[in-house]
């Protein structure tokens, strides 16, 4: 049975153009995302990502494959211990850190904008794999609140960045409409729901 799934796989790759066809893959997901500039652990979230293919059959005409241009948007909530100390202090000399830092309240929430170049590979009528490669607009805010003066100091602040983005994952194809995405790479892992409309 193995050995069938085996060749069954292969002959499916090397069938160029054999895979489901649709104008735009829409993907709504559940994210973890690694800890971000300001904090320390790892934020969970949401998002939502659009792909639309833009080669059919190739780049390489010989196999089973395709390109697709993917953009979206990402949220992610972070909360717990602060990651670094005095990004929000005034400027000029930073003071040591309190020895009970690491226990001050920190949260921080974390938008992107991703554009991807997505390569699609078909193994079987099930099972695809992809990997991506681009670029992310991340807005970040961060807040905290920490003893100071003989009261409580709540600062906040906020970030522009931009960043490469990349990912693989397999894509497990349920019906002609419908597949379970699993995402993995920077700055995040994701699990969706992707519509083949």
């Amino acid at each position: 049975m193995i050995a069938t799934g085996a060749r069954d796989a292969a002959a499916q790759i090397k069938e160029p153009g054999n895979h489901p066809k649709y104008a735009v893959e829409l993907e709504p997901h559940a994210l973890a995302q690694w800890s971000g500039p300001y904090w320390g652990d790892a934020g969970g979230g949401v998002g939502v990502r659009a792909s639309i293919p833009i080669i059919e059959n190739g780049p390489v005409t010989t196999i089973n494959n395709s390109l697709a241009i993917g953009f979206g948007l990402d949220w992610a909530h972070y909360g717990g211990g602060c990651w670094d100390w005095g990004p929000w202090l005034p400027a000029g000399p930073r003071p040591a850190p309190p020895p009970d830092f690491r226990n001050y309240r920190c949260s921080g929430d974390s938008f992107w904008l991703p554009v991807v170049a997505q390569w699609n590979f078909f193994f079987t009528p099930v099972v695809s794999v992809f990997a991506e490669l681009g670029l992310g607009i991340e807005y970040a805010t961060w807040g905290a609140d920490y003893p100071c003066a003989g009261g409580v100091c709540r600062p906040t602040g906020h970030d522009l960045f931009v960043d490469p983005l990349f990912f693989v994952g397999p894509r497990f194809t349920l019906s002609n409409d419908f597949a379970i995405t699993l995402r993995i790479g920077w700055p995040y892992v994701s699990v969706g729901a992707s519509f083949l409309l």
